[in-house]
Order: C-alpha cells, then structure tokens, then sequence
C-alpha cells in the first residue's frame, strides 16, 4: 500500500480522483470502456482533457426568453451518444412516459386522453437542469455503478450539478432518472380515477367525469417538489373541459375521441413548404417532412 493512500482518502472527492487515476483492471471501468468503444487506459485522462467540452449558446424559446443551451463538443458527444445507443436506451422506462422513446410522439401522448372529458396540463420549470447530480448519481448507483466508474459516468453526463441542456443522452436519462417521479404520479391520478401521461416536462392528467378533484394538484405539486422540480410560474396549471377543445402537447382533442393539428401549424407547415421551394436548406425540408408526418398520423 502506497504511505500516501490514508492521507489520500481524506481529500474531497475530485481531488482525490485527479490524484488517484482510475485502475484499469476495474472490472467496472473494462465494461464501461467497452461500452464507449475506448481502451480503458484512456479514461482517466478523458475527465481532463481539453477535448472534452461545453461551449454555451442561446435560441429564443417561443415567448422570447432566451434558452441556453450547452453544446458538447464532436469528441463529447460521440461518447456520449455512443452511452446512449449501446446501454441508456436499453434500459426500460415508466410507461407514461411518452417522450425520448422510439416509436412514440406527440400524437401517442394527445391519444391516450382522447376519450376523456376534463383535462388538467401542467409543466416542469427548467426541466433538464433541475435533473440533479444527486439524483442522477442515485440512478447509476441503482443499477451497480461504483467508485472509479461511477465517477466518469457523472463527468459524461452531468455539469454543474444538472442534465446540460444539448448532452444527447439527456432525454433518456431524464426518463430513467424520473422512473419513481411517474410512478408516484401514476399512483395520485390512479387514486383520483385519472390518466396521466409525462411527455418531457408536460404533465397532463384527464378524467372521464365533470369535475377536477380537490386536493390534487397541490398533491402533485408536493411530488414534483420532492424531486427537485417546479412548475413554470408563468403558466401554471390549465384546467379544460373536452367542449373547449383543449390541447394537450400541443394537438386539439376534437371530442369524438379524435386528435387534430391546429389551424397555426397547418399555416406554418405552407409557409415552411413555400420556403423549400426556394430553399435547398435540408433544416426547411426536415421541418415540412415533419408537419407533414404529423398531419397523416392524425388524420
């Protein structure tokens, strides 16, 4: 044993881990370089290299606001996408999460309240970022992530104490991480005769009777908050009845159990065709390509 190792553990954590590179005959760190598709002697140096960044950027959010996003770089995110394909997305999540998950949209999430009569929406405040690292920590450790391992998992995907905003494994993660979170609202809208589906950080409960129950939203509210979330102050909860033609992510419930797109994204869908008739931009050609999807699959 090295004389120094008793005073070494007494360091914080990422102090001790700079000084004490990871052993690369951890059976753990072997599986996880396989898994990233590098040689184990490489990861201890990937938690420091220049390589591996975040460069900060902003895209205005529908209201205006700014958004800041973090974009990996190219050698980031090809790590992280490759965690992604071989192992996050191979993992199973609750099944009212609609979003991040093959196969599943907007439309799936907007149907399974088609038959309903009330409807109560609400959304998550800065939904990523306030995934923490404590939580994020607790999910790797649940599935048997240790020490040396777990501490590059934590630098792969967390910064600054959240989900960055840009990581592709972010979605995924989001749902793994919140696969408790759904199952305690599972259990409040079950209790209250209630449907709830979680489409990223939109929140939709539907009931098929007249009336929204007392008391349940600030229980889901006390729920949320227990995870570390809060709903946007700025919109609150959006309680509807079917006659008004309510929407839930975005698409209109007609009330014959049936989901249509709004007249603004069928305006905005020939705007966005004119402009590929002028434009060979193949960002105004996937956007046609998807208001076009949308429109057959709710027909």
């Amino acid at each position: 044993m090295n004389a120094l190792e008793p005073l070494i553990r007494l360091l914080p954590p990422t102090l001790r881990s700079l000084l004490c590179p990871p052993r690369i005959g951890s059976e753990q760190l072997q599986r996880l370089a396989q898994i990233l598709g590098v040689d184990a002697t490489e990861l201890a140096s990937m938690r420091m290299g220049a390589r591996y960044h975040y460069r900060p950027f902003s895209v205005a959010k529908a209201d205006g606001r700014p958004r800041r996003l973090l974009a990996p770089s190219p050698a980031l995110k090809k790590l992280q996408r490759r965690f992604l394909d071989e192992y996050l997305a191979q993992l199973p999540v609750h099944h009212c999460a609609t979003a991040f998950r093959s196969g599943f949209s907007i439309v799936d999430n907007a149907r399974r309240h088609a038959r309903q009569t009330v409807f109560a929406t609400v959304d998550l405040r800065d939904f990523f970022e306030s995934t923490s690292a404590r939580r994020v920590r607790a999910f790797f450790i649940k599935q048997g992530w240790r020490s040396d391992a777990l501490r590059t998992l934590m630098w792969l995907c967390v910064y600054r104490n959240g989900l960055p905003q840009g990581a592709p494994t972010n979605p995924c993660l989001s749902n793994l991480v919140n696969l408790p979170l759904d199952e305690k609202l599972f259990q409040i809208a079950q209790k209250s005769g209630a449907l709830y589906t979680r489409y990223g950080d939109d929140l939709t409960f539907s009931w098929n009777s007249e009336h929204l129950p007392g008391g349940f939203q600030r229980a889901v509210e006390d729920r949320v908050e227990a995870a570390g979330y809060e709903t946007q102050p700025c919109k609150g909860w959006r309680v509807s009845h079917i006659s008004e033609r309510p929407s839930v992510t975005g698409l209109v419930l007609t009330g014959n159990g049936r989901v249509s797109v709004p007249r603004s994204w069928k305006w905005r869908m020939w705007v966005w065709r004119w402009k590929s008739w002028w434009s060979a931009d193949e960002v105004t050609r996937a956007k046609v390509r998807g208001y076009q999807g949308l429109l057959r699959i709710t027909k």
